[in-house]
């Protein structure tokens, strides 16, 4: 199908379905250090949201 909002769900879905798998098989065999570990990813992640935001800052005034 060529709906692009259709096919934005579908891929949504093909995320959330492996997303539950992966924790089914790995979070499920020890649920303490899968927990650590993801906290520690997410960590990562929030830590790179001000570079982000500063580099997106950056692109736009460069565009101007």
């Amino acid at each position: 199908m060529n709906d692009p909002y259709y096919n934005f769900c579908l891929e949504e879905i093909r995320f959330y379905t492996e997303k539950i798998n992966e924790i089914i098989k790995e979070g499920l065999k020890d649920p303490k250090a899968y927990y650590e570990e993801s906290r520690s990813e997410w960590k990562k992640i929030y830590q790179m949201i001000p570079v982000m935001y500063l580099m997106n800052q950056m692109e736009k005034d460069d565009k101007k």
